[in-house]
């Protein structure tokens, strides 16, 4: 007997068991209990027994009756005044609120409800649970109704109940429960007036389909229901008038949404569980077609006819597909894997193979079957044209959730406990540890990705560099299967032990985008959107136009700031003098109009700062006279104010959402508000560098004599200040309580609380040449040798060493690829594979030698070359 034979006839709960052991050692002892119970009860029944409790209550009269007034005024102040706890009454509901037709809310898998802002932190806001409820099924969010279902395994009895949730309050606005409604892993969908949900966990053998009515007046009334022949935790699919589901071992179903003349259900077909078994994960219906995975059973993935159901064509995979199919751009995106939302691979593996010895299996059977059930996981993309499968990406472990689409990204979690950011051509762009198991599907706002780990902890992070922001935990134990809602500023979740949790807070306000000044602040590398790289480039064009390599005139010295879909160029010979600003949008191989010229008294040979509608430009260079720093409104191009910079002064510069640190003097630093005004001016020494900023100090980078010091943000008064052995060569990067420091030794790490050396660090990878890139786990910078070095974040220790690289440009970080310059042009290296070598991105020895470091913004690279005054790179257009 084969494998496949094997795993078909030893199926075994593998998505949402129900955890039955405590249970058998209470009906092992549930007769004594009984007994027990019913001896005490007759005993109090007894004259007697009732004549001395009315006694002890009669002489306790007073105690007792403040005891019950006690209790009486508690209930009613928690009520009252704890009513993120109670619920309260629910307000009314929002008219128009959109739908949620399929599991995540759309086929891009995002779990967020498009528009609304994503929380920026906070605490829990409202739970609800009613007696020893759990909630495995993922919400359902619709204007101010929050939908989902719930699973009581009580211990005489289970059941379960589908909720509408106030979403701002708790409140219960309604919850309905069909006659005999067992514990639910289905997540409800909605459509208008519609809400379908399925029914039951893995052991349940008929359950149903359930449609309720949401109009007013009719909320939660059963519209009609369909009872199959095994359990439903699939999420249903509304499209076209139609439901789509998967019922486990009963195959895939198509309803008519609308019920019959007598309010029954209309089956359009139905796909018999023989063929396709284990019919758990969510579906997707585009342009006609249903996208159906199959677990252990089936493990592939079916295309269908969605009007007849007819096979269309089915992908074998080396793995059970519980994952839901993400569809974007004539893509989708499924991810698979050994191992279920309970139990690992390996425990999976011990049950199929005692399973099998009890079946008589051969041992090369056995042998077979443990090479394929290990830990493995595996993200797939296939095109929607040809069917064909375009990549596959491996990970450590199963990947039980969805692929969350966003923009030119892809997010997924793993049994591995990494969340991963990929390219939607397969590259690593990010991984972020988490330290424990991701069962579910991320949430994906314009900013942020959201996911909870399977024990209970709630993560936030800076969507373009996985940078965390918010870590809450709401539940003390697993299990945690429920993916996470994003609508209103708040995430909705649930959780088997803690109930159904509403947590965190919208910022309160909308953080003001900025481009700090030189590649986009200290450590950024000129890459701010953490976009991915192209496999190759090619010239888009050159700016300005005029410039085609017939000179070797420096048009363009220094970066450009990218912002919003604008270029801002600063303009360092030639007639005009100023920042042009272009649209960084425009995808075509001419050169494209000026959207503005922000016209200076000098050139520009510093990289501007934008912050908002606001560019901040310096003009001249060191020893010029009658230099400033000018304010321009981006829209109109007027001159706001300008502030002047005494000759000598580096003129260097950072900028933050709310001030603008300026080098205007020799050896003085000025905080100056955006409006112009000088906030205050600290004399710290000659200073070359821009300055650092974090949310409460500034820290500069001193040259004569070499110093590093630490100033408060608000007043300027010096904090610390510590010696140099060795002179900093670019300004200083600030992360949280750390500060990398580019010297002529090598990289130095100091403590943000007195500027002492960090003890663990190593000085391994030799003097450096300028600025330093800082990402999620590399340091990466160019050094005296002429290597493009390569370091761990952690301490400093050489992780890679890259000869060849050409000039003191410093390296551009794009994920786990590195992008420097070398003798030919733009060279890219894997840092995920520390055996790649580097390739040739693009042959841009034509065009000569860069002047200014590279920029990548939007997937477009941007430089500035002798003769070309900036040329922007790209894929082909």
């Amino acid at each position: 007997m084969s494998v496949l034979s094997h795993n078909v006839i030893t199926m075994e709960p593998a998505v949402v068991p129900v955890l039955v052991g405590p249970l058998q050692v209470l009906f092992a002892i549930l007769p004594g209990l009984i007994l027990a119970v019913l001896g005490a009860v007759v005993s109090l029944l007894k004259p007697s027994a009732m004549l001395a409790l009315l006694k002890v209550l009669w002489r306790l009269k007073v105690a007792v009756s403040i005891a019950v007034v006690a209790v009486g005024l508690l209930v009613w102040g928690a009520r009252t005044f704890l009513p993120r706890w109670w619920g309260g009454t629910a307000s009314a509901a929002q008219v128009g609120g959109g739908d949620w037709l399929v599991f995540r809310g759309s086929l891009a898998r995002t779990g967020w409800a498009a528009d609304q802002e994503g929380p920026g932190g906070g605490g829990v806001n409202w739970m609800h649970r009613s007696g020893g409820e759990s909630f495995l099924s993922s919400p359902a969010v619709v204007g101010n109704r929050v939908y989902v279902a719930s699973a009581d395994m009580g211990v005489i009895s289970e059941s379960g109940t589908i909720y509408c949730l106030d979403a701002d309050s708790g409140a219960v606005a309604w919850k309905a429960a069909p006659r005999g409604y067992r514990p639910t892993f289905s997540s409800p969908v909605v459509w208008k007036d519609y809400l379908v949900c399925g029914e039951g966990l893995h052991v349940t053998r008929d359950a149903r389909v359930i449609c309720l009515d949401l109009r007013p007046g009719r909320e939660g009334q059963v519209r009609w229901t369909y009872r199959t022949n095994s359990h439903v935790e699939c999420a249903p699919v509304i499209a076209d008038g139609r439901v789509y589901v998967g019922a486990g071992d009963d195959g895939y179903y198509c309803f008519e949404l609308e019920p019959d003349a007598a309010g029954n259900a209309r089956v359009v077909w139905h796909l018999e569980g023989k063929d396709y078994p284990d019919a758990e994960t969510s579906l997707a219906v585009h342009e006609g077609k249903v996208y159906a995975g199959l677990g252990l059973g089936g493990r592939a993935l079916c295309v269908l006819d969605a009007a007849t159901g007819r096979e269309l064509k089915r992908l074998p995979t080396p793995y059970p597909v519980f994952g839901p199919p993400a569809i974007a751009g004539g893509k989708l995106y499924i991810g698979m894997g050994n191992g279920d939302f309970v139990k690992t691979a390996e425990e999976v593996l011990a049950d199929r193979l005692k399973a099998m010895r009890q079946q008589g299996a051969s041992e090369a059977e056995i042998a077979a079957a443990r090479a394929t059930l290990g830990p493995a996981g595996e993200v797939w993309c296939i095109d929607l044209a040809t069917l064909n499968v375009d990549w596959k990406y491996k990970v450590g472990r199963t990947v039980l959730g969805a692929v969350a689409v966003a923009g030119d990204r892809l997010y997924f979690g793993s049994r591995d406990g990494n969340l991963y950011c990929l390219a939607r051509d397969g590259r690593l762009l990010g991984q972020w540890n988490a330290h424990a198991p991701i069962v579910t599907s991320p949430a994906v706002t314009d900013r942020h990705v959201y996911f909870i780990t399977n024990t209970g902890t709630i993560h936030g992070l800076d969507r373009h560099t996985l940078e965390p922001f918010w870590q809450l935990a709401v539940s003390t134990r697993p299990l945690c299967i429920s993916s996470p809602a994003v609508a209103r500023g708040r995430l909705y979740v649930g959780t088997q032990h803690d109930g159904f949790i509403c947590a965190g807070q919208p910022q309160q306000r909308r953080q003001v985008p900025v481009w700090a000044g030189h590649l986009g602040g200290p450590g950024r590398g000129g890459n701010l959107d953490s976009s991915p790289l192209p496999e190759a480039g090619t010239l888009h064009w050159q700016y300005p136009p005029d410039q085609a390599g017939q000179t070797t005139d420096a048009v363009v010295s220094a970066p450009p700031a990218i912002l919003s879909g604008r270029v801002f160029v600063p303009l360092a010979s030639g007639l005009r003098k100023g920042v042009a600003v272009l649209p960084a949008d425009a995808n075509t191989d001419q050169t494209p109009a000026e959207l503005a010229i922000l016209p200076t008294d000098q050139h520009v040979t510093r990289s501007p700062a934008v912050v908002g509608d606001l560019a901040l430009v310096v003009d001249g260079g060191p020893g010029e006279t009658s230099r400033h720093l000018h304010a321009f409104d981006v829209t109109s191009a007027k001159e706001l104010w300008r502030y002047l910079i005494v000759a000598g002064a580096s003129g260097a510069m950072t900028a933050s959402a709310d001030m603008v640190l300026l080098v205007d003097q020799p050896r003085a630093v000025t905080c100056l508000a955006l409006d112009g005004r000088a906030l205050w001016s600290a004399g710290v020494g000659l200073v070359e560098h821009p300055p650092a900023a974090t949310s409460t100090m500034i820290v500069v980078a001193v040259d004569d004599p070499p110093m590093l010091v630490a100033l408060d943000r608000s007043s300027g008064a010096e904090l610390w200040r510590v010696a140099l052995e060795h002179k900093a060569l670019a300004a200083p990067v600030v992360h949280k309580t750390t500060i990398w420091l580019a010297t002529d030794r090598g990289i130095e790490a100091r403590s943000l609380i007195d500027g002492a050396p960090l003890p663990a660090w190593r000085l391994d990878g030799g003097p450096a040449t300028g600025d330093l890139v800082v990402g999620t786990r590399v340091i990466a910078y160019t050094s005296a040798a002429g290597q493009v070095v390569v370091l761990s974040r952690e301490d400093g220790t050489v992780l890679r060493r890259i000869d060849g690289a050409a000039g003191n440009m410093p390296p551009l970080l794009s994920g786990d690829w590195l992008l420097y310059f070398g003798k030919d042009g733009p060279m890219r290296v894997s840092l995920a594979d520390e055996s790649s070598p580097p390739m040739l991105w693009m042959d841009t020895a034509w065009l000569g030698k860069p002047v200014t470091p590279m920029v990548l913004a939007e997937s477009r690279l941007y430089i500035g070359i002798p003769g070309w005054g900036m040329v922007r790179l790209g894929a082909n257009p």
